[in-house]
């Protein structure tokens, strides 16, 4: 489980699977605090309490720490840990989609960055709906779902309470895009399709989660193609 927390990616780890990087920085006791001020760099954390990190992961969500570019949390059961962190903050969950137009995609431009279309799901919607309606009415443009891509995980801090938004990805094509609009009720000011090429500047101006399903997006693509 990978969760982005202001651009920083931290990935919860079964102590049973094997570290994916080196790291700057271990920290193995079984301490209750958590030195923030030590956290640079890649940062593994093991042996820690649940409420230590319930509480590094919310300093985390409210600031973004230009020291740290990513940390692994190693835990007992994955599964107890990610219950464990639901529970302590307000689940959101969104669904959106890749909107394929031969080789290009559909990407959006809000609050000066770029983006793919989505939006929370409405109450007991179904995801793959949630993703088509979310797509449609903030672009314009009619879709179909091809599959699944994958699904993010992200926190931010709203009305004073800390949300854990979980969004449901989706690979789509386009069945009629003559009609493209963006949704400026959602600060949306473009809807445009790119070449990979194109898409690969406008990563310099996204969020890394968008990142993250660009690169598994196309993992898919080039599955086809092969």
């Amino acid at each position: 489980m990978k969760i982005y927390m202001n651009e920083i990616p931290v990935r919860i780890r079964d102590k049973r699977k094997k570290p994916l990087k080196f790291y700057d920085l271990i920290l193995d006791d079984s301490e209750t605090l958590i030195p923030l001020a030590k956290l640079k760099g890649h940062v593994l954390l093991e042996n820690k309490p649940d409420s230590a990190i319930d509480k590094l992961l919310k300093i985390m969500t409210n600031k973004k720490h230009q020291k740290i570019k990513s940390v692994e949390i190693v835990v007992q059961d994955k599964e107890t840990a990610r219950n464990y962190l639901v529970s302590h903050f307000n689940l959101v969950e969104a669904a959106g989609g890749v909107v394929e137009k031969g080789k290009k995609i559909l990407l959006i431009h809000r609050n000066d960055l770029w983006d793919i279309p989505k939006g929370k799901l409405e109450k007991n919607e179904k995801t793959r709906e949630g993703a088509i309606r979310e797509v449609e009415e903030e672009t314009g443009a009619k879709v179909e779902i091809i599959e699944k891509i994958c699904s993010t995980w992200h926190t931010y801090l709203m009305k004073q309470k800390y949300v854990l938004k979980k969004t449901h990805w989706y690979r789509m094509h386009c069945l009629d895009d003559s009609k493209i609009k963006p949704q400026k009720e959602e600060n949306i000011d473009a809807a445009i399709f790119m070449s990979r090429s194109e898409v690969d500047v406008a990563m310099f101006h996204s969020y890394r989660t968008i990142e993250q399903v660009i690169k598994k997006h196309r993992s898919l693509q080039d599955k086809v193609l092969t």
